[in-house]
């Protein structure tokens, strides 16, 4: 008989169009076929369609209805996060008193073997189950992002809000990384600061790609019209920050040597201030579309300019898999297990537009970097891979000893 393993988040991973609802998502599915997997979930009020496809996708969720979220309902929880001394955006934000009786509610109702936290605000809900051994998914270095972003704020008083949150981050990811059994990270650099907050065992258990997805596109876009393409969420500041510089500080030289170079824009969530980057000439903001593969193949290149941020960049895989040329800076592409000019091209904020232009003028050395990076995702990122990791480090647990005690 399978092992039963039961699961919280803090969002119905679906849509598949964020970073986060990818991980969690493929994850999931990758667990699925090798335990009974029971997923809990907080979502909004009718998500009858998100339910509906995860079940229709092999996955077993128990959607538990919160908010709405109100101004004063959040300042309220704030308040009380920092009387707690715990962080609020990234952690208390996401604790639902509804979720955490549907999950002991849960594992009551039948026998369950492991707990599953996705995201380090899961780990709020650790110590309802303390007898049970628990594995901790974590997306990211969450005080890394908060401390990041700090660095980045003009004003005095969020930057020394940010910095006190990433304190409060930093000591939530030790005590979540010494409370739950094993824990699993993006990237070799990330898995290096959680063995060094005092996991007792960690696997790497990268975020990935589905490469079947991608398969019939191209390798390199040698005959593609000069345009770039930027993907994802806009209410994620790194991104509308990243789309900004590209359309005010890299098209006006770009098309000073590409005439015809354009920029497109794709995610959810655009704010009024990313939408009024399209100027009818060189830069379309699109917003939400119905299938990614056809942008992908009529792309140019995959431009990633991020300056702050933390785990693993999806959209580069995604980019990789569809054969589709890229150039990201060294933040952009962090985690990944790429080497400069053989699968892809570093540049700097300064040195970026410039990347750009002989990337569009040499198609063909392009190709060449995409068609092994192409390699390294089939062979490396593919989320059955990383699916498989995931079980064994699951399957080790039960050959350890007692389980240990959470804070």
């Amino acid at each position: 008989m399978k092992r039963s393993i039961l699961a919280v988040t803090s969002q119905l991973p679906w849509p598949l169009n964020t970073g986060g609802h990818l991980r969690t998502f493929h994850m999931l599915r990758g667990l699925s076929a090798h335990f009974r997997v029971r997923l809990i979930a907080a979502a909004d009020a009718d998500r009858a369609d998100a339910v509906a496809a995860l079940r229709d996708r092999g996955i077993d969720v128990t959607p538990v209805v919160v908010g709405p979220r109100t101004a004063t309902r959040e300042a309220v929880r704030a308040a009380a996060a920092a009387a707690a001394r715990q962080p609020y955006v990234m952690y208390r934000r996401h604790y639902w008193p509804a979720v955490a009786a549907e999950l002991v509610r849960q594992s009551q109702l039948r026998a369950t073997d492991l707990l599953y936290l996705d995201h380090l605000d899961s780990y709020a809900y650790r110590r309802l189950l303390p007898r049970l051994r628990a594995i901790l998914d974590l997306h990211n270095v969450y005080s890394t992002i908060a401390g990041r972003a700090a660095d980045e704020q003009t004003s005095k008083l969020a930057r020394m809000y940010l910095r006190h949150e990433a304190r409060l981050l930093r000591r939530r990811e030790r005590d979540a990384a010494r409370g739950c059994d094993a824990v699993l990270a993006v990237s070799d650099e990330e898995a290096r600061v959680y063995r060094g907050l005092g996991a007792r065992a960690v696997t790497l258990a990268p975020n990935g790609v589905d490469c079947a997805a991608y398969a019939d596109l191209p390798t390199g876009r040698p005959h593609a019209a000069p345009t770039l393409l930027y993907v994802g969420p806009m209410s994620w500041a790194p991104n509308a920050a990243a789309v900004t510089f590209l359309a005010r500080e890299v098209m006006p030289r770009l098309r000073s040597v590409v005439p015809d170079a354009r920029l497109r824009i794709i995610g959810r969530d655009m704010t009024s201030a990313v939408q009024a980057l399209a100027d009818g000439d060189g830069v379309d903001v699109l917003g939400m579309v119905p299938s990614m593969p056809p942008h992908l193949l009529e792309a140019s290149v995959l431009a990633v300019p991020l300056e702050t941020g933390g785990g693993t960049r999806l959209k580069i895989l995604e980019a990789f898999a569809a054969g589709l040329p890229v150039v990201s800076t060294a933040v952009g592409c962090e985690g990944l297990r790429v080497v400069d000019r053989e699968h892809l091209v570093v540049a700097d904020r300064a040195g970026f537009a410039e990347a750009l232009i002989a990337a569009l003028r040499d198609p063909a050395a392009g190709a060449e970097r995409a068609a092994r990076a192409r390699a390294l995702a089939r062979d490396c990122y593919d989320w059955r891979m990383v699916g498989v990791t995931a079980c064994a480090s699951i399957e080790r647990l039960w050959a350890t000893g007692p389980v240990i005690a959470c804070s």
